[in-house]
């Protein structure tokens, strides 16, 4: 138990100090030991550990604002160690290769038909072209992400919006995914986690209570209260989309009416402009979806313009309940939601002055994500080098669920 707990310590000041090298590129160690409240001995011995296996390297010295030997300047060493991350969707597999500095080294489209296996192509682009790549010794761990709601206790996959018929269904999937990838360390999280963990990191967010809700084939939302993560990355603590604005609204799949996921899906678009009694261009298109919108509103077509109003009005009902639910300090719109434009954003401020109880939604800033469509890749291979990554002892085997 001594070296059980000699070893959690370890790891725990090993992380330490690597974050704060992420977070302080060039910083000394002096520096560190002040920066961590570790001893200068202890940062000395574990510096050079992480140096030693290729995770930080020297730069040489940096500046000094007084006299005496200048202090050496601490780096992140890319292309030592990786990260494999597989997005699932619909008709593909998004593959990425991602060095843990953030850099991608791979990145392919595995497309899918609907007789085929999410589990077989991953393992299949994993043995021909990543280990052909790297060596495995080379890859800390691999993570799926997945468009789905995890049960870790269960083990099983609910609320997804993808087909896993080929990988025995919701409930046979993880194990599945446990048993074939054995040899190395793997995790199953939830895509609207990993680009909300993303944000977090790679957009420095400084609020301790902060909220990520994504548009996509869903809407889904992932929140940090007091800088953690609700529920890890599994997305089982909640399920924002499937909150009712409109009780009197179309039934959905789930069982209610009028969920949020179903009122503002870019499937109920259509329907929307027809609404509104006037002819708009976009219902020409053979599609329509957000970003059809969103760029019609913004070049003048008054249709979309009070489309979207509504929309976000109807949209600031759910989030004023979700501040004062949870009252983050601030809430980011991510995934499709960018592509509603400056319109959507901007009346659901207004709509919040209006809606919920004022002296919380009055100090609560909203805006869009600074990031593109593949960080929640990035988030992913953060998630698990933060969460789950042991610098101490075997990681062969491991398998973790959000």
């Amino acid at each position: 138990m001594k070296l059980v707990n000699q070893q959690l310590i370890k790891n725990t000041n090993l992380k330490l100090l690597y974050n704060s090298i992420f977070e302080n590129r060039g910083i000394s160690r002096a520096a560190l030991a002040k920066k961590t409240g570790l001893s200068r001995t202890a940062v000395s011995a574990l510096i050079d550990e992480l140096t030693e296996s290729g995770f930080l390297y020297d730069s040489g010295t940096g500046d000094s604002a007084g006299v005496g030997r200048k202090p050496n300047c601490l780096e992140l060493c890319s292309g030592n160690h990786y990260i494999a991350v597989f997005g699932w969707e619909e008709k593909r597999v998004h593959a990425q290769l991602i060095d843990i500095c953030g850099s991608t080294l791979l990145q392919q489209e595995l497309y899918r038909t609907p007789g085929d296996s999410y589990t077989e192509l991953c393992h299949a682009f994993l043995e021909e072209r990543i280990l052909k790549l790297i060596r495995s010794t080379q890859l800390l761990g691999i993570c799926f992400v997945l468009p789905a709601m995890i049960d870790p206790e269960k083990e099983t996959v609910f609320s997804t919006t993808i087909s896993l018929a080929q990988d025995q269904g919701e409930t046979g999937v993880i194990p599945l995914l446990r048993e074939t990838f054995s040899s190395y360390a793997a995790a199953v999280f939830n895509d609207t986690a990993c680009a909300a963990y993303a944000e977090k990191i790679y957009t420095a967010i400084l609020e301790k209570d902060y909220a990520f809700i994504r548009f996509s084939r869903g809407i889904g939302a992932a929140l940090f209260i007091q800088d953690r993560l609700l529920g890890r990355a599994c997305a089982s603590y909640t399920q924002f989309g499937h909150f009712s604005i409109s009780p009197q609204g179309p039934p959905c799949p789930c069982g209610n009416n009028g969920c949020l996921e179903l009122v503002l899906s870019e499937e109920a678009l259509p329907g929307r402009l027809h609404a509104e009694g006037t002819s708009s261009s976009l219902l020409s298109l053979p599609s329509i979806g957000y970003a059809d919108l969103g760029r019609a509103a913004l070049y003048g077509d008054q249709t979309a313009i009070q489309v979207i109003r509504k929309m976000a009005r109807e949209f600031s009902f759910a989030l004023s309940n979700l501040i004062c639910l949870v009252h983050p300090r601030l809430i980011v719109l991510g995934g499709n939601a960018c592509t509603l434009g400056p319109v959507f954003l901007e009346e659901i401020r207004l709509s919040l002055q209006e809606t919920g109880f004022r002296r919380m939604t009055e100090n609560v800033r909203i805006r869009y994500s600074g990031l593109d469509a593949y960080a929640c890749y990035n988030g992913a291979m953060k998630y698990f080098f933060d969460i789950h990554y042991q610098f101490t002892g075997s990681m062969k085997g491991s398998f973790f669920i959000g």
